[in-house]
């Protein structure tokens, strides 16, 4: 590290600390709102069949901010509630969430409660954040959203964040890029049209707009969750087509080392004359480890991980690493403090495209050079203060770090790129059943280099959401939020996000819902200023992009069946104006990134969670089948074409059979062929047609996996000239201790 990037970060931190002491100052010199005469609710949870205690339930008192965990011995206080009668909803990953009516609180008494939660194969009501800044069940939002719980990852054993989400409904890949029911397409890795969050903190690199999908091991994610349109109301900039929130593990009440093996052998081609090098040497392995305990009041978890592959094409090989750091401390009063850190560092080929169709595996010899390096460090610290059971603040900094290097084919000058930001948001429940977020977040993000000069610029955005419960079983939600872009010596362009929502019960298993939304995304600093030679192609600058919006609707509903059944349809419609697509010029050779006026992308999605247990030669079998389909029509508004790099229908079919000790898993993805590509749109393209197989046999703390992906060695071009793996046989070894 050089001195002038040590300055630079130092003077980011100095700014979290300046955030952190504003902060802290109002926090104590505010009068001690929880004097007044209040009661106590403690308990226990445990599980239904075992009768064991559960640690980390999460129990939340509806109706207020107050909430508490489960410790090692299944108990847990909530202090400082006002006498009344409240609703408790314990909530636990694998665990059926129960409420529970009727609890009073007397002054200066405690109420004692007992808990059992039921242990469920798929999960029918998660907890979710992502639709409105605060904990409510997936049946009460007015969006629609998907989850990948810990659970889901751990049956699945990925090796990346790309391989939990790749079978999430309405989700898809195109390279690394994320696809929110057609959001983004294909823009050559330089801007999404997705906001990724890291326990709500943005972690976009400030100067590509690119997504570090190695920035952490999965196995340090408790959940995923995925809302699906417009989110800039409440998450600002980038949320134009989706937002994807990782939530990462909080520190057990007692001492939890984990573990994760996993190693893949790439088989042969499909076909014998593509072979390249020997195939028994391609192969990959992937090595976790975390520790997490809580010593008092504090708790803390730490992880690494090694994750190295041979590649399964010529500069397919790569290197990364990850070091992780989390640890919170919990005052007495109620207050909570969190600090988190991730650090990875990348060494990896660079493939652009393929040599030929009859050597898809391998590049021209003038690429061979061709290599990238990413070195990122994410930091954030959060400050949550209840100040009432009715009113809280919750605070937070944060800083991304990301440093490109050697990209391009050539020794590249990158300097590191800084993305700083804060946030303070207030949650205010001026009566029962009325709930008002508000807040301010800027945002400031810089990058340098010679292929596009020193840029930077920020935004500050104010916001405020109400979502309102007029009855029982009806919550209307209404939202605003302002942005001031501006970029130095540049453009500055004023945003607004609006938002309504309704979720409707009116039977007691029927959802219905109803949202219409805002979104905005400033283009980032590559796309405007790139100037630069790549193979046959010169990128040209175009400093006068816009901004690009959207607005989403969305209408759906989500039934139970029964307890162990639920289907979920929606029908929506995004319309995007001066959305930003990477336009290329076959005469002269030139990409530039472009406004599209107008644009559109409709569709409809349905998906549905199965389970039942069956009794079968004297063995209880429990199967689960998660099902999901896609289907979209995308339009340029102006020209009547399809967009780029959209599939029209996408479909996958996740079961699973459990008996005993063996749970076996076989999935299928499937997308449509993509109608409109950039490069070469007179070549052949075919659907994505993928199924993969795993078994797992749990031995005590330990469970074997070992399975086989893409299991009928299907060959398949998401992006031209860039094959998929071939069929990969998987081995893979976890445990806790």
């Amino acid at each position: 590290m050089n001195k002038n990037d040590s300055a630079t970060l130092t003077i980011q931190f100095k700014n979290l600390s300046v955030i952190i002491f504003l902060v802290n100052l109002f926090i104590f010199i505010s009068p001690p709102a929880w004097a007044a005469i209040t009661g106590t609710i403690k308990g226990s949870v445990t599980d239904a069949d075992s009768n064991e205690p559960l640690q980390a339930v999460n129990i939340v008192v509806q109706g207020t901010v107050r909430g508490a965990s489960a410790d090692a011995d299944g108990h847990f206080v909530i202090k400082k509630m006002p006498p009344g009668t409240y609703t408790l909803r314990a909530s636990m990953i694998g665990y059926r969430t129960v409420s529970i009516a009727d609890v009073k609180v007397l002054a200066d008494r405690e109420t004692e409660l007992k808990i059992t939660l039921q242990e469920t194969t798929l999960e029918y009501d998660p907890i979710v954040v992502l639709a409105g800044k605060m904990e409510q069940r997936l049946d009460e939002a007015s969006v629609s959203m998907s989850v990948v719980t810990s659970k889901d990852i751990e049956q699945r054993n990925p090796t990346s964040i790309i391989e939990a989400l790749e079978t999430a409904p309405g989700v898809n890949f195109i390279g690394e890029q994320i696809n929110i029911r057609g959001s983004t397409g294909f823009t050559f890795g330089a801007g999404n049209k997705t906001l990724l969050l890291l326990d709500g903190v943005p972690v976009y690199a400030s100067d590509t707009g690119a997504f570090n999908w190695d920035m952490l091991p999965p196995l340090d994610i408790e959940q995923i969750e995925v809302l699906k349109g417009a989110g800039s109301t409440l998450w600002g900039s980038s949320a134009l087509g989706g937002v994807v929130n990782i939530i990462t593990k909080d520190p057990k009440p007692e001492g939890e080392l984990l573990f994760a093996f996993a190693a893949g052998k790439y088989d042969k081609p499909y076909y014998s004359e593509w072979e390249w090098t020997d195939p028994n040497r391609l192969h990959y392995t992937r090595e976790d480890i975390s520790y997490s305990k809580r010593l008092g009041n504090l708790g803390f978890r730490v992880s690494a991980g090694r994750f190295f592959s041979t590649g399964y094409t010529v500069l397919g090989d790569f290197r990364k690493y990850n070091l992780t750091a989390k640890a919170d401390y919990r005052f007495n009063n109620g207050i909570k403090w969190t600090v988190y850190s991730a650090y990875s560092k990348i060494n990896k080929g660079f493939f652009v495209q393929w040599k030929g169709q009859n050597d898809p595996y391998e590049v021209d010899v003038t690429n061979l050079k061709n290599r990238g390096k990413v070195n990122q460090l994410n930091l954030y610290t959060k400050l949550a203060v209840p100040f009432s059971s009715r009113f809280a603040i919750n605070a937070r900094a944060s800083m991304n770090r990301s440093l490109l290097g050697n990209q391009f084919g050539r020794e590249a000058d990158f300097n590191p790129a800084y993305g700083q930001g804060g946030e303070i948001q207030a949650d205010w429940i001026p009566y029962p059943g009325h709930v008002v977020t508000f807040g301010l977040q800027y945002q400031d993000d810089s990058g340098s280099t010679k292929y596009f000069g020193k840029h930077e610029g920020y935004f500050l955005g104010p916001f405020i959401q109400d979502e309102w419960k007029t009855r029982h079983n009806l919550r209307i939600t209404t939202g605003l939020r302002y942005d001031r872009y501006k970029l130095i010596g540049g453009l500055k362009e004023d945003l607004f996000s609006p938002r309504f929502g309704v979720n409707w019960q009116p039977w007691e298993k029927t959802s219905l819902r109803m949202s219409v939304g805002s979104g905005f995304r400033a283009a980032t600093i590559i796309e405007r200023f790139l100037e630069h030679s790549i193979m046959n192609f010169k990128i040209k600058a175009n400093p006068a992009l816009k901004s690009e919006s959207s607005w989403a609707y969305d209408v759906g509903i989500r039934q139970y069946i029964n307890r162990d059944w639920n289907v979920d349809v929606s029908v929506f419609l995004n319309d995007y104006w001066e959305l930003i697509e990477a336009h290329l010029d076959l005469i002269r050779g030139q990409i530039q990134f472009r406004n599209i006026p107008r644009a559109r992308i409709q569709g409809v999605e349905a998906t549905t969670n199965f389970s039942y247990p069956v009794y079968l030669l004297g063995l209880n079998w429990t199967p689960g089948i998660q099902a999901s389909l896609t289907y979209m029509d995308h339009e340029d508004m102006k020209y009547h074409e399809p967009l780029t790099y959209r599939p029209d229908v996408l479909a996958t079919v996740k079961t699973s059979v459990k008996v005993k000790n063996f749970n076996f898993q076989a999935d299928y993805r499937y997308a449509s062929e993509i109608a409109e590509v950039k490069i070469y749109p007179i070549n052949d393209r075919v659907p994505m047609k993928f199924v993969d197989m795993r078994l797992d046999y749990d031995i005590s703390l330990f469970t074997i996996q070992l399975g086989v992906v893409n299991l009928l060695n299907y060959n398949y071009a998401p992006r031209e000239s860039n094959l998929m793996p071939m069929r990969t046989f998987t081995a893979g070894l976890k445990g806790r201790l």
